[in-house]
């Protein structure tokens, strides 16, 4: 089933218990969740994406569709400038969550914000749809929603995977590999991808 004209909503903070629970089933073995957590239970995992989410849907960039089935953070250039910032205020509870206070995480995820373009773009920090709802093209219409508001903006849409069977996809929605590199220390193979910049 296809669900053709679902249009995303804005989270509100009380759609993050729901989103934490898809984002934490949907992801629960993606490399940028394990490799900085690797002794995370799925209980951790769910903790985790509270912590993330909880901003995202404070600062009004949360979307979900299908109730909380689905949903994806997109960050508007202004917010994308300062990734790194709102990332980083995070750590002090995500950190007792890891078994080394947080500094592999830190290391994994300094090194992505590094990576997010100096130029304004729309950046995709995650998407997810939970399993039950895969295949219905939800994570599509999210991600083509913010490729559209970037396209409105005259900006490039940018976002990191570290999963290879994601590349094809986001190749099929418009985006373009602009770099390859694996994370320091042994990390994940990661692909940074970008739309092209509208003339």
């Amino acid at each position: 089933m296809n669900h053709v004209g679902v249009v995303p909503e804005l989270a509100v903070p009380a759609d993050v218990p729901s989103l934490t629970v898809t984002f934490a089933a949907a992801m629960s073995d993606d490399a940028m969740i394990r490799w900085p957590m690797p002794d995370a239970t799925p209980a951790m995992q769910r903790e985790l994406f509270r912590v993330i989410l909880t901003p995202y849907a404070e600062l009004g960039i949360l979307w979900k569709i299908h109730g909380c089935g689905a949903g994806a953070a997109w960050l508007p250039p202004a917010l994308a400038e300062r990734f790194a910032e709102i990332d980083r205020a995070t750590w002090p509870a995500i950190n007792p969550l890891t078994s080394d206070g947080g500094a592999r995480y830190a290391a994994f995820w300094d090194w992505l914000g590094a990576h997010v373009p100096a130029e304004p773009c729309w950046f995709l920090d995650a998407v997810a749809v939970a399993p039950a709802a895969q295949g219905q093209g939800l994570g599509r219409t999210l991600v083509r929603h913010g490729v559209e508001r970037a396209r409105a903006d005259g900006c490039p849409a940018f976002l990191e995977t570290g999963n290879p069977r994601n590349v094809p996809f986001y190749e099929s929605l418009g985006f373009q590999i602009v770099d390859e590199q694996r994370a320091p220390d042994g990390g994940p193979l990661i692909w940074f991808m970008q739309t092209p910049r509208t003339p």
